[in-house]
Parts: structure tokens; sequence; C-alpha cells
């Protein structure tokens, strides 16, 4: 199907049509809770910290130590909101309104790459109904602006194709400001500026001197924060991935066998759940059972799918292949415990549609071949409606519940020092951050170590004044803390219990 112009009509009709299912969806899924990963909660506390002029620092941190793990990106974005509202609510709305325009753009690239409606409108409707990017959409995370921003720039960077020379320089120049700014929302973002170098490779010819500016542009933007990193002992998130398990430091720096496992253990993963479950997401999998037969078979399918879709693109093919390609070779590289759909989630506009456009391709194959009229391509709404409606319905759900017993009592005792004014503690806890958000006292982790008086000690050095014993689920508490409690019991004092599950507040007796 040939391309035509995209009218001012059909773009006005598009952004209603979207508009409208969008706010539907959207508000019928809307969450206020925080949602208790506990990295919303540090994107929050560094952009308060950066609204409140003190720079990117952790304000919940007694030291106020600077933070070298989270890029700064999404804090700049949260800063600037909350100049006019320092609201959890205000913020994800914010990233309601990206994840709109993150659709409509979507559109219209897929439009480009395909050179079919039918594609980029069944495109929308996955997306509309895609429970995890409707999730992301209403919490504090950096996902949802990062694939604003990355759409944004690869629409700006495709413009450069349909334009004179003159009005090409304006969006080369803008397609590399969103990069940048998507770089820094999330370091992924790296894969497409290859995917961008590589356009310009291409035609070197002409395009050799875009490509050094892009190049040295990168550098010298990255070069401060680079540097600022260096200083502070290089950035935590890359130490970790030279880890075997960044949750068992104890099990020291993986080697090259642990690489290599490492990069057959998430080809695996993706292959079976991730890719499956960002496009379908109807089942919950079980990350501690082993991977049955049964998921390679839809996996397999979805994959080779989209692979044959990204070959098949009519436009702009080789940008798609390099972008896949960058991004998942730098995800398969890292530690096979940061397992969920989340890293892949900025590639699912571009998955679905390549997922599309495989089957169109091969129903065009065979139509040629037997002679016969390719229908418009509808077989996907029945999978949309199938699988995708039932998933918004449990997020309705799950916006309406309250939080787990284990939960309140965790926040409850974070709430106790908020009333009684005891705001210049320190609290150590498993989830610190999200125990500031509601006890505005400074809190720190504790060591991950099976080594009870080297936890003490580490204790003493982040100046701890009391600590949590929660029943959250998460193992460091029972490997680490746990023991070290039962070890050196004449250093904790019970002060509050929680029943139901029991969770403690200890007073840490550090003399």
């Amino acid at each position: 199907m040939g391309q035509k112009l995209i009218t001012n009509r059909e773009t006005l009709f598009t952004l209603m049509l979207v508009t409208l299912g969008f706010l539907f969806t959207y508000q019928y899924i809307f969450d206020i809770k925080i949602d208790l990963n506990g990295d919303n909660a540090s994107y929050y506390i560094l952009g308060k910290a950066l609204h409140a002029g003190e720079g990117f620092v952790n304000i919940n941190s007694i030291h106020k130590t600077p933070n070298n793990h989270f890029p700064p990106g999404y804090p700049v974005i949260i800063s600037l909101i909350m100049i006019f509202s320092s609201s959890f609510i205000a913020i994800k709305l914010v990233n309601g309104v990206l994840l709109l325009a993150s659709l409509v753009l979507s559109y219209f690239l897929v439009r480009k790459f395909t050179m079919n409606k039918w594609i980029a409108w069944i495109t929308i409707l996955f997306l509309l109904t895609n429970s995890h990017m409707l999730r992301y959409g209403t919490i504090m995370m950096s996902e949802v602006p990062f694939i604003f921003f990355t759409l944004l720039s690869l629409t700006l960077f495709l413009k450069t194709y349909e334009q004179g020379k003159e009005d090409s320089i304006k969006y080369y120049l803008l397609a590399f400001i969103f990069l940048m700014i998507a770089f820094f929302l999330r370091t992924l973002g790296i894969a497409l500026l290859a995917a961008f170098l590589f356009m310009m490779l291409k035609d070197i010819r002409n395009k050799w001197k875009y490509m050094l500016a892009y190049g040295a542009g990168f550098f010298l933007m990255f070069l401060p924060w680079l540097a600022r990193s260096n200083r502070l002992g290089g950035n935590s998130y890359l130490s970790q991935l030279v880890m075997v398990n960044p949750y068992r430091p104890e099990n020291g720096k993986a080697g090259i066998s642990d690489l290599f496992g490492r990069l057959f253990s998430n080809i695996e993963r993706y292959i079976t759940r991730e890719i499956p479950d960002v496009l379908f997401p109807f089942k919950e999998f079980n990350y501690r059972e082993e991977i049955g037969t049964m998921e390679w078979i839809p996996g397999i399918i979805i994959v080779a799918l989209i692979i044959i879709g990204i070959w098949k693109l009519p436009k702009y093919r080789w940008l798609g292949i390099i972008y896949f390609a960058s991004t998942f070779f730098i995800l398969l590289l890292w530690p096979d415990v940061w397992v969920g759909i989340r890293f892949v989630l900025p590639l699912v506009p571009l998955m679905i549609m390549a997922m599309l456009q495989g089957p169109e391709w091969l129903l065009s194959q065979l139509s040629a071949l037997l002679n016969f009229k390719k229908a418009i391509p509808l077989w996907p709404v029945v999978l949309v409606l199938y699988f995708n409606i039932s998933e918004i319905q449990f997020l309705r759900m799950k916006s309406l519940a309250r939080y787990e017993s284990k939960w309140n009592n965790y926040f409850n005792l974070a709430k106790s020092f908020q009333r009684e004014g005891a705001t210049d503690q320190v609290v150590s806890c498993r989830k610190p951050s999200l125990f500031y958000l509601y006890s505005e006292t400074y809190t720190t982790n504790y060591k991950y170590t099976p080594d009870a008086d080297e936890l003490i000690a580490d204790l003493k050095i982040r100046k701890a004044d009391y600590v949590i014993l929660d029943q959250l689920g998460y193992s460091s508490t029972f490997r680490y803390l746990y023991p070290a409690i039962q070890n050196k019991p004449e250093y904790f004092e019970v002060i509050a219990k929680l029943e139901n599950p029991d969770t403690y507040l200890l007073k840490f007796k550090s003399d």
C-alpha cells in the first residue's frame, strides 16, 4: 500500500480519536497510590533536592551524599513540575500527558516506517490497551518520558530525509537535543545514537559533517557527567553490571563464564517471557519457576514475526534494525537477576509495529502467489480484545485496592516519625526512599553482608538511630539484617511492634 500524504484533516482526526480513547482508559485505571518499586521514590527525592537548590544529592541521607546511581533527566523533570506542585498526583499526570503524546507520535512514526495506515491504527489500539504502558503512565518513573523523547527524536530525525538541505539542519539539531534528553533519562538512549550514526555512515559522503557533529556533541555533553561520576568513585549502576548478583555482593565480580551464562540466560528469558509479556500482558510469570517447553513456542513465533517485520519495513529499515540490535546488545549484558518488562518497555511501539508488519508482508507474498485479494488486516483486533481488555480491568481493581497489611505497617511506622516530629533521626530500613516519603526523617539502607559485626559497624557509620525489621518479602532482610539482630541482640531494643504481619521498630544502641 503506497503512502499518502498525511493531511491536516488526518492529523486532527488522529489527535481527537487517540485523545478520547486515552482519556477514557487512563482515568479508568489511574492509581493515586505510590508505586512500591522504590526507584520512583528515589526520583522524587532527587527532584525535591534539585527544586530546593541542594543539588543532585540524596536529601533523605543525613550525609546528603551525592547521588551517583540514577541519571539526572527524570529528577530534573520532577524539579520543574515542583515549581507548580509537589504533589505525587501532579507528577503522575505529567507522565500521563507524555504517554498520550507518545501514542500520537507512534501513529505518525509507524506510518512513515510501514507506509500503511492500518498497521498504524492497530498499533495505536495495542498501545491504548497495553496494561504495562498504561501502568507506567501512572507512576513516577522515567520509562514514559524516555519513550516520548525517543519517539520525538526519531520523528525529527526522519524529517531530515523529507526536507530540503536548509530545513534538514534544523531537524538534525532538534533530533540531537531530544536524543540527549532521552540519554540523560536512561543511558539506554545510547542505542538510538548508534542507529543515527549508522544511518549517517551509510551516506557518509553527504552527511559526514552531521555524523561528526553528533559524535562530538554527545561527547561534550556527556563528559561533565562522566567526570562527576568518576570523581565520586564511578557510577554505582555500572559497578553492579560487573557483579555476579548485585543483590548478593559477597558473590563477587562476574568472570567470563558468568558473562556467557548471563547472555544465554537473558536471551532465554526475553524470548520466552519478557517480550511476549510486554506485548500480550495477560499472564503473570513466576521467575522462580524454570522456563517450560511450552513457553518457547509463542515466544519464538512472536520474535520471528518481529524480526521479519523489521527486515521487511518498506522505509528506514536499517534504522530500525540497528536500534533494535543496539538496545538488545546492551540488555543482554545486564545481570540476569534484573527481570521484568521495564527494560524492554521503550521498544513496545516499534515491536508492535514490527509484529504487525511481519504477517502483513507474509500475507502479501501469499496473496501474490495464490492470486487472491488481500483483505484489510483486522485479525490483530481480535487479539487485542481477547488479551488486553481483561488486563485493563485488572488495573482498575488494582487502582481501587488498598496496600497489603505488610506495607500498611511499614508506612504507619514511617508516619509515626512525622507525627512526633522526629525528623532528625536516622532510620535504617530495606526501602529507605519509600520510608522517607511518609516519615520525612533521614533514612538509610544496611550493608548486605552475612557478617553481623560488619553490619553493626556499618550501622554506626551510617549513624542509624532506629532499624525497621519488616516482612515486605525481600530476601536481604532475612539473609542479612535478621541474623544480625539475632546474633547481636544487645544492640537492638524493641520500641514498637505492629502485627499481621509482625513489623518491628527497633532502637539501635550504637554504644
